[in-house]
């Protein structure tokens, strides 16, 4: 009888905790969905940009692809490296969302778009 209850009680904290666990990665996963999108900036030129970010990341300016590789993603940042060795940045900081530019040394506020 006590192994049963025994038995019983292992398999209730194995069900609990990977229902823990797989909430959390959940979330992770929904978070890390934050930079997916059509997104706004306007450039040093005061000209706006239309920045895309595909599911797989990959991204578009102004409808151009550019080849980029994923060096860091998190809940709250996005580090991109395109093809001429420079960095793209994209942090989230509460609502609202930045994006660094290393070829132009400049940071942009974007905006989502439909």
């Amino acid at each position: 009888m006590k192994k049963r209850s025994l038995l019983i009680g292992l398999s209730l904290a194995t069900g609990v905790v990977s229902s823990l666990l797989l909430r959390k990665e959940k979330q992770k996963n929904e978070n890390r969905q934050n930079f997916i999108g059509n997104w706004r900036f306007t450039s040093k030129t005061k000209e706006d940009v239309i920045l895309k970010i595909a599911n797989d990341y990959s991204l578009t300016i102004e409808g151009k692809p550019l080849p980029v590789s994923i060096v860091e993603l998190t809940p709250t940042r996005l580090v991109l490296l395109d093809t001429f060795g420079y960095h793209l940045v994209l942090e989230q900081k509460g609502s609202v969302i930045t994006l660094y530019d290393e070829a132009e040394d400049c940071h942009y506020s974007l905006t989502k778009i439909a």
